[in-house]
């Protein structure tokens, strides 16, 4: 009874694992081999990498850390302990700082509004200090990014920021292991999130980039392109939200135009390609929605990242274009 059971479960064993062989549909000649797949990933690392050291780079936090460690070479604790109500800082979150060995300066963490007014570039640093983004900030009405970027802001809205920061870091420091460099830890760990928001945002449009740059440039090699329609993105919001594409404009082309040089100046203030045009009338339209209707008259819609058309508006093909590591962006 034992062996009759055995080899019912093998046999079955075996009709299930060729069912899955079998059934499994084999791979298009086109699809990406497993060495392609991790030459995307090494190449996408790279990218992603790069990314965030610029944007780091571009923030300059290293000199709003310089700027902290002078305030707190002169900052008085007992003023702070005796503020610490009106600010809004937990005394016990005071202690804990005190207790750390070496004692760490109440400025690392907590600020003032004075502080705040003087210094408005600090409102960057106590923000990804409490690990708040700035668009849960603007959410709740207490938007910064015009104080980051060196605005004074009002007595009243320095205050508001100060209470927010400080309780919300009171909170974390009294319920977290504080060590000498926790603060600058929790910082670049916002900033992280910060970046990698942007990165996903922002890697769909090289994908576009890197695939429709190299094209321009060979339908204009070959007398074919007549012009390119696009919108302008303009800089990175680093934690903030993305502003939206300006106006389209279009570029058109000639054959004295040094269309090299007109793209390289387009991906610097982050292009998003709209529409390629052709000499025979013949469009390539990117990212853009297609409406049809059933024979009941209800709507579908659909968004292929790349769909050509005719002047008839006939579409002739679409295509969807991935970034990223993942196969499907190979």
């Amino acid at each position: 009874m034992v062996r009759r059971h055995k080899r019912w479960r093998k046999k079955v064993a075996e009709q299930r694992g060729g069912y899955l062989v079998n059934t499994e549909p084999p791979l298009p000649p086109f699809a990406s081999t497993p060495d392609e797949i991790q030459r995307a990933v090494e190449r996408n690392s790279i990218k992603r990498g790069v990314f965030f050291i610029k944007n780091l780079v571009t923030l300059n936090f290293v000199a709003l850390i310089r700027r902290i460690e002078h305030i707190s070479s002169e900052y008085d604790k007992e003023e702070w302990h005796e503020a610490a109500s009106d600010l809004w800082i937990d005394v016990e979150a005071l202690k804990a700082l005190d207790a750390c060995e070496p004692p760490i300066p109440y400025p690392y963490y907590f600020c003032t509004p004075d502080i705040l007014v003087h210094y408005p570039e600090l409102v960057m640093y106590y923000r990804n200090v409490a690990m708040v983004s700035q668009k849960v900030m603007n959410d709740m009405g207490l938007s910064t990014i015009a104080y980051e970027a060196g605005q004074t802001p009002p007595a009243d809205i320095a205050t508001d920021l100060a209470h927010h920061f400080n309780r919300i870091v009171s909170a974390l420091v009294t319920t977290g292991e504080v060590t000498p460099e926790r603060h600058l830890e929790m910082a670049y760990t916002n900033l992280g999130t910060s970046f990698d928001g942007s990165w996903r945002n922002e890697v769909g449009r090289l994908a576009y980039v890197e695939v429709i740059t190299p094209l321009l440039l060979h339908l204009h090699k070959q007398g074919c392109l007549h012009s390119v329609v696009y919108t302008l993105k303009g800089p990175i919001p680093l934690g903030g939200e993305e502003i939206p594409p300006r106006t389209p404009q279009k570029l058109i082309v000639d054959t004295g135009t040094d269309l090299e040089a007109e793209l390289k100046h387009l991906e610097e203030q982050r292009v998003v390609y709209r529409e390629v045009r052709l000499r025979n009338g013949n469009r390539l339209l990117l990212n853009r929605q297609i409406t049809w209707y059933d024979v009941e008259g209800n709507a579908h819609r659909i968004g292929p990242d790349m769909l050509s058309s005719s002047d008839e508006t006939d579409i002739l093909w679409g295509g969807e274009l991935k970034g990223g590591a993942d196969p499907a962006g190979s």
